[in-house]
């Protein structure tokens, strides 16, 4: 379908084509300069020791579970109102996603007083989701898992960019994961990147996305080795020479696209905060926040699949972040005898609808999309 408005759209231009067609010619595709100059610029950018690039976000949230040493029967605490991701990293270690419930209606993180309540004697760790770029309370997280001896793993992939004091999103934990899916606020098509200050984590993530194996073909190309040894059990997690080449390109930009997206939520708000039959979470928000998405929470009176379908028919593309993780099949067969009581996460997952938000979008396609939100919502009430 061609959309008017779409949800997400992205920043490409002569100079991603430009970095692409050089690393096509040089016939050196796989891990070598590139991804080592994007993983020295994401770390700069960021103000940490160490960015170990990946093929997915996914792929860092996992290595970073695992770096951390969590192991079966641990339990690590996270929040429902994710992407499926964040929660499976944690299966994958054979560990239990104990899951948090949002702060409130105008804060879709996660609840510091909800999450210290379920901290038990298993509880190894907690996996923060910045939702939507929103800077989720660091301090309060921060203070509580150094009380109770907790690792902090920060999923970021929607906060790029987020500052907290002097540091950013993704450097305040202990490891921070981001995304570089094709709806983020930079891209590399797929891919991700793990970042930490510990020499130690920043040492095995290097070597458990390439199979465990002490050098690289690029290390052996060069003439750095001759062979290699396999220490521990390793993944095949790496990213490779075009998507780094991107990254580059597009980590250039990142700053310009955000404030564009600051903007663009601005109008946003101006043409939408008095309309009745919704209301717009952070509006208050005492952090900050990357703009990733600009979610609205629609009043229980309206249909939100009507409401969508009305956007839909008249070319605005919508979506919804996020149906509950544990109201999926596979979770909620997985979870049959547990109870989980996440009242407000539930709230929102039945009524949030995600407008279109992206750098590219101009103040005439958000006066568009006001329009046609407020004659959808008079039509519906």
């Amino acid at each position: 379908m061609k959309w008017k408005v779409a949800l997400s759209d992205i920043d490409l231009d002569k100079r991603e084509t430009d970095a692409v067609k050089k690393v096509l010619k040089s016939k050196w595709l796989s891990m070598g300069d590139r991804v080592a100059e994007f993983e020295k610029g994401f770390a700069e950018y960021l103000k940490v020791k160490y960015a170990i690039a990946t093929n997915s976000g996914t792929a860092a949230l996992h290595l970073a579970l695992k770096c951390l040493n969590t192991k079966p029967g641990d339990e690590v605490l996270v929040p429902a109102l994710t992407f499926v991701a964040s929660v499976n990293a944690i299966l994958y270690c054979q560990a239990k996603p104990v899951f948090v419930d949002i702060t409130s209606l105008d804060d879709f993180n996660l609840s510091p007083e909800d999450l210290e309540k379920k901290i038990t004697k298993k509880t190894k760790g907690v996996l923060v989701v910045h939702y939507a770029g929103f800077l989720a309370d660091m301090d309060k997280i921060t203070m509580i898992a150094k009380k109770h001896k907790l690792f902090i793993v920060e999923d970021s992939a929607h906060a790029i960019g987020t500052g907290w004091r002097d540091k950013m999103a993704g450097a305040i934990g202990d490891v921070g994961c981001f995304s570089f899916f094709s709806n983020k606020n930079m891209i590399t098509g797929e891919g991700g990147m793990l970042v930490t200050d510990s020499l130690r984590i920043a040492k095995k993530a290097k070597i458990m996305r390439s199979h465990g194996m002490t050098s690289l073909s690029w290390d052996r190309y060069r003439g750095h080795a001759s062979s290699y040894d396999v220490t521990e059990l390793g993944y095949n997690y790496r990213t490779n020479e075009i998507s780094a080449s991107i990254g580059i390109e597009q980590l250039k930009k990142l700053s310009e696209n955000n404030k564009k997206r600051k903007e663009l939520t601005r109008l946003y708000i101006g043409n939408l905060k008095e309309v009745d039959g919704l209301c717009i979470p952070f509006l208050s928000f005492p952090r900050e926040s990357c703009y990733h998405l600009f979610p609205i929470l629609l009043c229980p009176e309206i249909n939100r699949a009507k409401f969508m379908q009305k956007l839909q028919s008249r070319g605005i593309q919508t979506s919804i972040h996020y149906p509950l993780v544990t109201e999926f099949s596979f979770y909620r067969e997985l979870f049959k005898d547990s109870l989980i009581d996440l009242p407000k996460s539930k709230y929102v997952s039945k009524h949030q609808v995600t407008l279109p938000l992206h750098p590219l979008l101009k103040p005439k396609n958000i006066n568009y999309v006001c329009s046609q939100v407020k004659k959808a919502i008079k039509e519906l009430a």
